[in-house]
């Protein structure tokens, strides 16, 4: 294990372990599942066929999960994220009519939506004290049953704005510039999150309430902020999601929502809130990602991959606890040996 040693002002070294944290468990994680895919599962893992096909998946994860991350940094877990992805998808479609001058008013209508979606998810679960977990999966369902109405059963559009489709499956190298700009927004997040006052009050109002509000930190202010950007985050990666797939359905954000669970965690972050990491939170998208084209690779079902998300965020829970405690469960090791 590595070590470092600092000097007192009286002259005393002091060593200083460098435990491991929950990033670097998941980036490790992340290597050998990248190492096992070239050499067990595929051996053109790193070709631009495949790089194209798996990197705007993580783009669009990491996005949504980030989103997620502000949700449950302060305790809760937002289920309106794949009703929201979905209606964001049928504005794209239906108020652009397909065309190019349609997709700015088409874009300006989907900020409107999701900032209503955050408001309410944050008033309910902030304002009235209600049940994250019944407030958003009630307003995911409203959201849905909206993108319905609004759509309509048979579509008169088919195809996205041919300038929105263009951005979506651009790339470089087989690298989706949906990735790369998912990058550039965990790499923001995390300046956000602990340079930015807003951003460090954000984190206070999740981890410590009580010591926020002594302070003079409006906590559940920050917190119902945290679910409108979290569904403004969710509306960037529906649209993106839309323009990749050309022809979004009311399926388009179905499935994130458990995947997005399972980045976050396994990114460290405790589902009871608390600081989350967003590079972390990507790194997670990425195994959750691999692991899932691996499984598709060797041609498991969608009811095997379920199974294997569902496995993987079990671990995650237990690899998080283990990492938070784990000087508790050292020292438990050592009496029952003792």
């Amino acid at each position: 294990m590595n070590r470092s040693r600092r000097i007192t002002p009286d002259g005393t070294a002091v060593r200083h372990v460098i435990r491991p944290t929950a990033t670097h468990v998941v980036t490790g994680a992340v290597v050998l599942l990248v190492v096992v895919s070239q050499l067990a599962v595929t051996g053109g893992f790193f070709s631009q066929g495949s790089l194209s096909t798996l990197t705007p998946l993580i783009g669009i994860l990491t996005l949504v999960a980030v989103g997620q991350a502000f949700v449950i940094s302060t305790g809760g877990v937002d289920l309106s994220l794949p009703g929201t992805m979905t209606w964001v998808g049928a504005i794209v479609l239906e108020h652009s009519g397909g065309a190019d001058e349609g997709l700015p008013g088409a874009l300006l209508l989907c900020v409107g939506v999701c900032v209503l979606v955050g408001l309410v998810n944050g008033v309910l679960v902030e304002g009235l004290g209600l049940n994250s977990l019944v407030v958003t999966l009630a307003v995911g369902q409203l959201v849905l049953g909206c993108a319905q109405l609004y759509r309509g059963a048979v579509s008169p559009v088919q195809k996205v704005p041919g300038s929105l489709a263009a951005w979506a499956t651009a790339g470089v190298g087989g690298i989706s510039a949906i990735l790369l700009a998912s990058v550039a927004l965990a790499v923001l997040t995390t300046f956000f999150l602990h340079r930015v006052v807003a951003g460090r009050r954000l984190v206070a109002a999740g981890t410590a309430e009580r010591a926020a509000s002594l302070t003079g930190i409006r906590a559940p202010l920050y917190r119902s902020a945290a679910y409108v950007i979290a569904a403004l985050v969710y509306g960037v990666g529906g649209v993106l999601a839309a323009g990749r797939t050309g022809t979004p359905d009311l399926t388009l954000g179905e499935p994130y929502l458990l995947t997005s669970v399972v980045a976050v965690v396994l990114g460290g972050a405790a589902l009871a809130g608390g600081r989350v990491s967003p590079m972390a939170t990507l790194m997670g998208a990425v195994f959750i990602t691999v692991l899932d084209f691996d499984l598709r690779v060797l041609g498991l079902s969608a009811g095997a991959r379920l199974i294997a998300q569902g496995a993987v965020l079990v671990l995650g829970l237990a690899m998080v606890n283990v990492v938070r405690h784990r000087a508790e469960l050292g020292r438990a090791l050592r009496r029952l040996a003792a």
